[in-house]
């Protein structure tokens, strides 16, 4: 029995054991997951400071996971830093475990992970006790202020710039209390009230800084801006020195932390230039009416809206009414009907846009008889470029209208006398080109005509002259040596002849240029020149040219012998190069050297004379005749000589 007695009691204290871990268990899953769920760093050390247990959150700011971290002294897992002075901070476990009390962590204090990434922190560390209140570890909890401590540097930053913003605006910012009492001035405000510095008026009444006639009315609005209701108000204000200043406040109602009361912030600034420039513009404009009382115009001013609010005098001499009359959109009554609608509706869409207003119309005068006038308005505005009247003047032109139209009638009659002059030259220029025409054609024929004569007549009469100076040479032995000597000279001199004969002929008219064409005449003429210039030649003709017209092929070989001779005579170019190629219907023609060029003077007179005959007068005549047209183009170095003709 007692056996059985002690089997069911060591039974049920097993059964209560398994309970009791149970209990247990569940209870650390609780505190497990609880833990898990804080926000914040959990971390737990036993009383040696090695770590026994970390959160996730711990272990996300060290970078050790709980099971790595375990039985690690807590130096080796973060160390906490002041993060001002960056030296280590406090042991807090330390403190923890010999006084037993809840300890605070110190301000401005960071954590460094594994990783030395570093958080900031707040918060605390606390004693674990057993059942019987002994210290068997510690429990550290780490709240992440970084944000905070971010948003804290901002409002200090931000803080700091509108201190500055208010001490560096050139403004008075002050604040003051419903009794007057001045709380707060920056020194822009010092400066203005002729203070040294802000002690000198803070805690001051300020209504003793204003000018005495307006102390009262001050007195309202500042009541009325700390009973909630804010406002502008002008006033003058008269300085620690006694200086007296006009002053435009605008203030609006603000609770002041520190009592709890509504007071005035207000923003001031120094008004007195304004008001003086207002004063001036005043007399200014009391000036200018005198003025326009005295001067021959009619002149008038409107409001913004075109509402005439005065006229000058010589507007009542002239027309003869009232201001009454004319006051507002009186004056349409002295307008012609006809004209009226459109003297309307210029006006209107001036004063919709803010432009100028000009425009001739007549105006009926106290006679009753309509006069031409010259009308101009011009707007007046503000500084912010606000129109604020409009100001006009109406100046007769009836006798110079009347002379215009004299003049304008005179004139018609010389134009039409000009366009008979210019009629006739027409015709005379037109009997001059085709005089040019004429001479150009002359001078071609000619030419040939003279190339003729020499190849046949006086090449013939050398031919014969030759042959009898080789009869006379056969019988050289029976004369002299002296004679002999003489007829074989001769004989050398006729061939001479002979050849420079024959190439004056080809250089007056080729007789390849009839015979086969421009090509043919022109590789014939650039290899003599290069043979007598010494200047190298590079001709380039398109293959398609074929034949032309026998006076464009004239045209273009005269035009390319005047530049050959030109870059020979002028240019101290060593080579020419010559382009010939048919385009889109057109024979394009291009001389070019690499020479001094043409001055720009001499190319403008190139270009603007209309002198036809030899050069380039001569070249463009002939192309003109031809429908074409000649270009000269020189930049300094080299010239291009450009002719165009267009083939049908």
């Amino acid at each position: 029995l007692a056996r059985e007695r002690a089997e069911r009691d060591l039974l049920a204290a097993k059964e209560a054991l398994e309970r009791q871990s149970a209990e247990l268990a569940e209870q650390r899953e609780f505190f497990r997951v609880t833990l898990a769920s804080i926000g914040d760093a959990v971390i737990t050390c036993d009383t040696q400071a090695r770590i026994t247990f970390l959160n996730p959150v711990a272990e996300a700011m060290t970078g050790w996971t709980s099971d790595d971290a375990a039985g690690k002294p807590l130096e080796k897992v973060f160390n906490i830093i002041n993060e001002q002075t960056r030296q280590p901070a406090p042991n807090p476990v330390s403190k923890v475990l010999r006084d037993g009390k809840i300890v605070g962590l110190a301000n401005h204090t960071a954590l460094l992970a594994r990783d030395g990434t570093e958080t900031a922190i707040d918060d605390s560390a606390a004693p674990i006790r057993d059942a019987a209140g002994n210290i068997f570890g510690v429990v550290l909890v780490f709240h992440d202020v970084t944000e905070q401590r971010r948003v804290e540097a901002a409002l200090r930053a931000s803080e700091e710039r509108y201190r500055a913003i208010v001490q560096a605006t050139p403004e008075c910012v002050k604040v003051v209390a419903p009794d007057g009492t001045l709380l707060a001035m920056n020194s822009a405000g010092c400066g203005m009230v002729e203070a040294q510095n802000s002690s000198d008026v803070l805690g001051e009444n300020v209504y003793a800084l204003i000018a005495p006639e307006f102390r009262d009315k001050f007195m309202a609005f500042n009541e009325s801006v700390c009973n909630g209701v804010g406002g502008q108000i002008d006033f003058q204000i008269v300085g620690l020195k006694g200086t007296r200043r006009w002053m435009e406040t605008h203030a609006v109602p603000m609770r002041d932390p520190a009592t709890g009361q509504t007071v005035q912030l207000a923003v001031t600034r120094d008004v007195t230039a304004r008001k003086a420039a207002e004063e001036k513009l005043r007399r200014n404009e009391e000036e200018l009416r005198a003025l326009a009382d005295s001067i021959a115009q009619l002149a008038w001013m409107a409001d913004p809206d075109g509402q005439i609010f005065w006229y000058n005098r010589r507007w009542y001499e002239y027309t003869g009414t009232s201001f009454e009359q004319m006051a507002g959109w009186g004056w349409q009554a002295l307008h012609d009907p006809e004209i009226l609608p459109r003297v309307i509706e210029r006006w209107k869409e001036s004063l919709r846009t803010g432009s100028d207003f000009e425009m001739q119309f007549p105006l009926r005068g106290a006679d009753g008889v309509y006069r031409w006038f010259l009308t101009w308005v011009r707007p007046v505005r503000n500084a912010e470029g606000k129109i604020t009247r409009w100001f006009g003047t109406n100046t007769n032109i009836d006798e110079q209208r009347q002379l215009v139209q004299s003049l304008s009638e005179a004139r018609n009659q010389l134009e039409h006398r000009v366009e008979e002059r210019t009629e006739e030259l027409k015709t005379a220029n037109e009997s001059l080109r085709k005089l040019s025409a004429t001479l150009i054609r002359a001078r071609d024929d000619e030419q040939r005509r003279l190339a003729r004569e020499l190849h046949d007549s006086v090449g013939q009469l050398l031919v014969a002259i030759s042959m009898n100076i080789t009869v006379v040479q056969k019988e050289a032995h029976k004369l002299s040596p002296s004679t002999a000597k003489c007829v074989a000279e001769n004989a050398e001199l006729v061939q001479e002849v002979s050849k420079e004969i024959r190439t004056m002929s080809h250089l007056l008219h080729p007789p390849l240029l009839d015979e086969v064409g421009l090509a043919s005449a022109l590789r014939w003429y650039t290899e003599g020149f290069a043979e007598r210039s010494q200047i190298k030649v590079d001709l380039a003709i398109s293959p398609n040219l074929g034949r032309l017209p026998n006076d464009a092929e004239i045209a273009i070989f005269r035009i390319i012998q005047e530049c050959l001779t030109n870059i020979h005579r002028h240019s101290e170019s060593a080579t020419a190069a010559i382009r010939i190629r048919r385009e889109a219907g057109q024979l394009i023609v291009q001389v070019q050297d690499t020479g001094k060029g043409i001055p720009r003077e001499k190319q403008r007179e190139l270009i603007e004379s209309s002198r036809a005959g030899v050069g380039i007068g001569g070249m463009r005549e002939r192309l003109r005749q031809l429908g074409g047209t000649l270009e000269i183009q020189s930049e300094g170095k080299g010239t291009i000589v450009s002719a165009i003709l267009h083939l049908t």
